[in-house]
């Protein structure tokens, strides 16, 4: 029969295998999904500095129209 410590011993080495394994698991589920957060940045990182160069083109294009037409800017 076992005792009271056996029982306490085993539970012990299956918690630790088993928190082992699902580390694993966890870790190899979470690559692709670590790479994709990656790609998705970059994504994002490049709209932003696309739209940003649009927005400050038609920004000194407009000042250059309120200028040659001797308009007051609008924006501070």
């Amino acid at each position: 029969m076992l005792s009271k410590s056996d029982f306490q011993q085993i539970q012990d080495i299956v918690r630790t295998e088993v928190h082992q394994e699902t580390r694993k698991i966890i870790k190899e589920e979470l690559a692709p999904i670590k790479k994709d957060i990656t790609q998705i940045r970059k994504d994002i990182k490049t709209i932003v500095n696309f739209f940003d160069r649009e927005y400050l083109e038609l920004r000194k294009r407009v000042e250059r129209i309120e200028e040659h037409l001797g308009l007051e800017s609008i924006s501070p």
